[in-house]
């Protein structure tokens, strides 16, 4: 307790003396004093001052233990006689709407306040005196000050994810390159001329399509620092599933794998192609990366309930109770093993999450070990429901 609240104490408890009554009423603290049911007795000018209120006739009655703003454990503590300090959000509606008195304040302000129970010589609780000042800049600095270091502390998470996800999505069209480069040059004296230039257009594809993908990675880095940079168009679903099919075409040959992709028609979302192609990438990687040899992966895209769902199956390994739990935690992220030992990061479900909501939807997975794994992701046939 500082030295000025205490000297504001002995002050008031001095009341009957001239001078202190002085004091009292031009104290720039406010003070107020209950008798020891907590009925309001007197307050001083800056009490009226900070609280909006013309005279005192207007507040004298009020009862300390009514109002809704005292937190229940500082009325606990009067009431044992102890002291109460505590720092809290004083909202003036609210005393308006339950028209605790009429006061010229409206909206939310902060305070600090000091109770302390006046007690007589038999320890009988007599009183209690009110000592409140407002800090309200104080805290709303504390606030913005958290805001910032909560800000600083994303921005750290989104660098740190940044350079892993570049990591972890660029070994799929690297993988195609060299892949595919091996086999060419192991067998060059075997491949006839189309067999040869189907081997450089796979080259080709994949090289592009890496090259597409750290100019997105760095213009979502980007964009990340400074906001979320949502380009939403008309994309044809179908098309950019196919196109992430090529792109894995290479990973899903080397695991002879049999991929189905089953739609009831053309499908057209209102989305961030880059966004989307990221999605997409990621859950069929995923797909591959836990699925066995010779195994089977499904495509699926549905309307329902006004919304275009993609379900992305496999027969792989699953995924265990515990770890469904906490998937699309950014604070838990997963790096399991693949069947033939395939790394990751364990970021690309977390962007995934990430992504699709900024649509206005949703994504879940449902797994059991042993028993594959469908991701399913939904997204908003109108525009509805998208970020701005």
């Amino acid at each position: 307790m500082n030295a000025e609240i205490r000297k504001e104490m002995n002050i008031s408890l001095n009341l009957k003396c001239p001078t202190y009554i002085d004091i009292f009423r031009q104290s720039p603290i406010s003070i107020e004093l209950y008798d020891a049911n907590g009925t309001l007795q007197e307050v001083n000018q800056a009490c009226l001052d900070l609280f909006g209120i013309n005279n005192m006739e207007e507040v004298v009655g009020f009862n300390l233990f009514a109002d809704p703003n005292l937190p229940q454990y500082a009325i606990d503590h009067l009431k044992s006689g102890e002291t109460a300090h505590y720092e809290f959000k004083f909202d003036f509606d609210l005393v308006r709407s339950r028209q605790l008195y009429q006061t010229s304040r409206e909206g939310i302000c902060y305070l600090e306040c000091f109770i302390l129970p006046t007690i007589n010589e038999s320890k009988e609780i007599i009183g209690y005196i009110a000592y409140i000042t407002e800090i309200t800049r104080r805290k709303e600095a504390e606030l913005l000050q958290e805001e910032q270091s909560k800000e600083l502390q994303k921005l750290n998470i989104t660098k740190d994810k940044f350079f892993s996800i570049i990591a972890h999505d660029l070994k799929s069209p690297f993988n195609a390159i060299m892949g595919f480069s091996e086999l060419m040059l192991k067998n060059y004296n075997d491949l006839d001329d189309a067999t040869f230039i189907k081997g450089l257009k796979t080259i080709e594809s994949a090289g592009t399509h890496a090259f597409k993908l750290v100019e997105n990675l760095l213009l979502w880095s980007k964009n990340q620092t400074k906001g979320k940079n949502f380009n939403p168009e008309w994309l044809n679903l179908n098309k950019q599933v196919s196109e992430s099919l090529i792109l894995a075409e290479s990973a899903i040959q080397n695991k002879e794998l049999h991929v189905s992709f089953n739609k009831q028609k053309t499908f057209y979302i209102f989305a961030d192609r880059n966004m989307i192609d990221l999605v997409l990438r990621n859950l069929i990687s995923n797909a591959i990366k836990f699925t066995n040899k010779k195994g089977k992966i499904s495509i699926t895209i549905v309307e329902q309930d006004q919304e275009i769902l993609t379900c992305i199956t496999d027969n792989g390994i699953g995924i265990s109770e515990n770890k469904l739990a906490t998937i699309f935690d950014i604070d838990k992220p997963k790096n399991t093993l693949g069947t033939e030992n395939e790394q990751g990061t364990g970021l690309g479900l977390i962007l995934c999450k990430d992504f699709i909501e900024n649509h206005g939807g949703k994504i879940w997975v449902e797994s059991a070990p042993g028993n594959g794994s469908t991701f399913t992701f939904s997204l908003p046939q109108s525009k509805t429901g998208l970020l701005e």
